[in-house]
């Protein structure tokens, strides 16, 4: 088997790419149900979730934003606004619907600290990635390796709690999240 992997040079080299599809802010609690439905539809939609990050030992901030994507679509949920709700645990307890992200374990993890849930049908590319042998993982090789694009991750460490999200931010988020779909068939046609 060929090594699977690619150099933080060749990546760089590559064109910028983003999700080109429709973004939806969601920053309102009776606007989450329709969302969420209209997800709930699909059978696999990309996941990601953004922190403020802390610059001090111990601090320690909730999840401020989660994304969630389909190939046409994403919606950026601002928790602090909307709250984590019902609905939200609802789809990610669905096992019929496939929620792709690049490592997902401590974004799970800082969800059940909003509220419980036993989350179904998540899966995680880093980890599927491994397992087919790839040697590069995460989102930035992932997308130079299979959309031969590359994407900026200039506003990860931006406040995510801002009054305002920036457009930068908002490209970002949804591409995360979109990326993720992509990843995630292009691993499966591996697979076989």
């Amino acid at each position: 088997m060929e090594v699977r992997k690619i150099t933080k040079e060749e990546v760089n080299a590559l064109p910028l790419i983003k999700f080109e599809g429709e973004i939806c802010l969601i920053d309102k609690v009776e606007d989450v149900a329709a969302a969420i439905e209209y997800l709930s539809k699909h059978e696999l939609i990309g996941f990601d979730t953004e922190t403020k990050p802390a610059f001090k030992k111990g601090q320690v901030f909730p999840v401020a934003l989660l994304q969630l994507a389909t190939k046409e679509r994403a919606f950026l949920f601002r928790l602090l606004e909307t709250g984590f709700t019902n609905e939200m645990v609802e789809l990610f307890q669905n096992p019929s619907v496939a929620i792709a992200g690049i490592g997902i374990h401590d974004d799970i993890k800082d969800l059940q600290k909003l509220k419980d849930f036993e989350p179904s049908g998540f899966v995680d590319l880093n980890v599927m990635a491994k397992e087919l042998e790839f040697e590069s993982i995460g989102a930035r090789n992932f997308a130079g390796m299979f959309l031969k694009g590359r994407i900026s991750k200039s506003q990860q460490v931006s406040n995510w709690e801002n009054e305002v999200l920036t457009e930068a931010q908002i490209s970002y988020a949804a591409t995360d999240a979109w990326i993720c779909i992509e990843v995630y068939e292009r691993l499966l046609s591996l697979e076989v």
